[in-house]
């Protein structure tokens, strides 16, 4: 892998389109990138299809062909150019499910992966860390959603929401908010147990397709002042992700916390 860029960033989930324009922006720019994908050509035609050059994919993308639930598979996708990543990205989410409950009638075809993949992605942190003896150890952005705050902070839906979020949403919104508490208690675990400076969750409100319209359209709040709004497009959250998580400085005020994103 040609390294043009001294950053460098592992990715879970990228098949995903959030995760996935994310490394598309990080590509582009440069960046050296490794990816854990169970179909590397599904990844492959993704990246094709958001305008990532031939070019760019050989010398900037590495791809581990496996699972994210496989810590050694996970391990080897936080090391790049025999370091341990910069940056962490996370897409990983569930693939929606119909089932015959009024109360329930959405679920996931596998209603723990957030969880699972996290746990995973931690302890392979954990490791990584203490086998490369990194000096610097990277952040984790997280792809959560908006709809799951804790009671504590106000609230970061539309109030028309929230009856549609609590009812068709309620399943993978429940594994989603493991893995928030998950990231916060792994963060206040002693220095030298951890694996990970950091964490952002990126909380966008309901998601749409399109070409996005521009990081100017994005309004950002911390959970104590939440952009609330109705919908973001994933390429603007990618572009986010990106442009303010990776590329630029993390605000001090959403470090260890989440950020919802809107329009």
């Amino acid at each position: 892998m040609a390294s043009s860029n001294t950053q460098t960033i592992a990715f879970f989930g990228a098949t995903g389109d959030c995760a996935g324009y994310c490394l598309a922006a990080a590509l582009k720019a440069g960046y050296d990138c490794i990816a854990l994908a169970r179909t590397p050509a599904k990844l492959i035609a993704s990246q094709n299809a958001k305008g990532v050059s031939p070019q760019a994919l050989d010398s900037h993308l590495t791809i581990i062909e496996g699972n994210v639930k496989d810590v050694a598979a996970v391990k080897r996708t936080l090391v790049c150019n025999d370091k341990m990543v910069d940056h962490i990205v996370s897409g990983i989410g569930g693939t929606p499910a119909l089932q015959w409950s009024y109360r329930r009638p959405v679920t996931l075809t596998d209603t723990t992966i957030c969880q699972d993949a996290g746990r995973v992605i931690l302890q392979g942190a954990t490791e990584v860390s203490r086998e490369t003896k990194a000096l610097k150890k990277p952040g984790f952005i997280n792809i959560s959603t908006t709809g799951i705050s804790p009671p504590e902070v106000p609230r970061d839906i539309p109030f028309l929401y929230i009856p549609f979020y609590r009812w068709a949403l309620h399943v993978p919104h429940v594994d989603k908010a493991v893995l928030e508490e998950q990231l916060r208690e792994y963060v206040q675990l002693p220095e030298n147990e951890k694996g990970l400076s950091g964490f952002v969750n990126v909380k966008p409100s309901l998601l749409m397709d399109g070409q996005g319209r521009g990081l100017q359209a994005i309004r950002a709040g911390p959970d104590e002042k939440p952009a609330v709004g109705y919908t973001i497009q994933r390429k603007d959250v990618g572009d986010f992700m990106f442009e303010r998580l990776v590329k630029g400085e993390v605000p001090s005020e959403w470090r260890n916390k989440s950020v919802s994103i809107a329009y």
